[in-house]
């Protein structure tokens, strides 16, 4: 039999693969992120938005990284936010201080293809791509809009930090000054 025709009597049987575990749980992350949009219209939509406006670039450094963000999440790109970001890179030392590859901020969010980096159970991605969706289904998850709210003021770096560092993230305190 050709491999045209297993793949064809395949899809006509109707066998569907078996999802792995990674796969499960970032399913089950993006369903609670959009269930989490509809119950709070308020609250940016920042998983949803995050797929249009990512780049899958490779030539970031801090700041355009921050910027991209800042422009996925939906949040002002004000010289305080960019300030407030790239402070908290700094302080989390994700990607281009550590094996966290394509995490910047060491969010642990699991996505497909991600890898388990230190005992936190910070992750490394594949891609900018991957690591930008995670760090926004992070941000997005509920637990943290404190820190949504101070991005979304744009007004004060140290507010931003204040929030991080309030916030169940794991960073600790840190200076940003706009």
């Amino acid at each position: 039999m050709s491999s045209r025709s297993r793949r064809y009597t395949y899809l006509r049987r109707g066998y569907r693969r078996r999802l792995t575990r990674n796969q499960q749980l970032a399913g089950t992350a993006v369903a609670a992120g959009l269930l989490l949009v509809l119950a709070h219209p308020h609250t940016p939509p920042a998983a949803v938005t995050a797929s249009a406006t990512i780049p899958g670039g490779s030539a970031y450094a801090p700041s355009s990284w921050a910027a991209a963000l800042l422009s996925a999440g939906g949040w002002p790109r004000t010289r305080c936010n960019l300030a407030a970001v790239t402070a908290w890179e700094q302080a989390e030392g994700g990607n281009w201080q550590n094996s966290a590859a394509y995490n910047p901020l060491n969010t642990t969010m699991p996505e497909p293809g991600s890898w388990v980096v230190n005992s936190a159970g910070v992750k490394a991605y594949p891609s900018w791509q991957a690591g930008f969706t995670a760090t926004l289904a992070t941000l997005g998850n509920g637990r943290y809009g404190p820190v949504r709210s101070a991005l979304t003021a744009g007004t004060s770096a140290q507010a931003v930090a204040d929030a991080v560092a309030g916030s169940p993230w794991g960073t600790g305190p840190f200076q940003a000054a706009c």
